[in-house]
């Protein structure tokens, strides 16, 4: 017969005691599943991404004013701050003459003052827009969609086609690029002397900045 504890008994509880082994073995970690972490974590950054980009795109470069030295006498001259005042000025907008320059994110805009034109499809009034890339980055420029006038009544009307001008095209800058084109809009009947604005509101972005030339006619 076997004595229990003795050398020769196969059975492990029986089997004296070594302190060097301890009590019992503790059975391995587990993992860490990261997939969780994974799945939580990259809408995080797309998140933090697109709210660095709305964040940009509703900031933008404050606007500043630079007077034309040939600017008309007859034209009102641009101020300091947010520039001139005219009829349904908006806070956020920034207001000079009829041929002065106005530099907004990286792009200086210059907006000769307006001039009639008529054709056999209709009667117009027209601006000679100057676009430069003053920036070091590529910039994008519209030359339809984001320009309309406001007229004495106060009505506000968009950019139209005048088939005997070379209108405003549409595309990117390089740095140190320049563009130029013609901006024009229909007379509206009834709109007789008075102030004309031509207003500027890029519409790719969430800024309710505009820019704006007064003209009086």
């Amino acid at each position: 017969m076997t004595v229990p504890g003795q050398p020769g008994d196969n059975n492990p509880y029986n089997q004296p005691y070594n302190p060097a082994q301890g009590p019992y073995q503790q059975p391995p970690k587990k993992k860490r599943k990261v997939w969780p972490w994974v799945v939580i974590g990259v809408p995080i950054l797309l998140i933090g991404a697109c709210t660095a980009i709305v964040v940009g795109s509703v900031g933008g470069d404050d606007a500043s004013v630079t007077k034309a030295s040939n600017t008309a006498a007859a034209q009102p001259s641009a101020a300091e701050g947010s520039g001139l005042d005219f009829p349904g000025k908006l806070d956020d907008d920034t207001a000079a003459a009829g041929g002065d320059t106005i530099t907004s994110d990286d792009l200086a805009y210059t907006v000769m003052p307006l001039v009639a034109a008529s054709s056999d499809f209709g009667d117009y009034v027209c601006s000679t827009v100057t676009i430069k890339n003053v920036g070091s980055k590529q910039n994008d420029f519209n030359g339809y969609f984001d320009w309309s006038l406001q007229d004495p009544s106060g009505t506000i009307l968009k950019a139209t086609f005048a088939p005997e001008k070379q209108l405003l095209s549409s595309g990117q800058l390089a740095p140190g690029g320049q563009t130029t084109g013609d901006v024009c809009f229909d007379a509206a009947a009834g709109a007789g002397p008075g102030t004309y604005v031509v207003l500027f509101e890029d519409t790719f972005s969430l800024s309710s900045d505009r820019l704006a030339w007064v003209n009086t006619l």
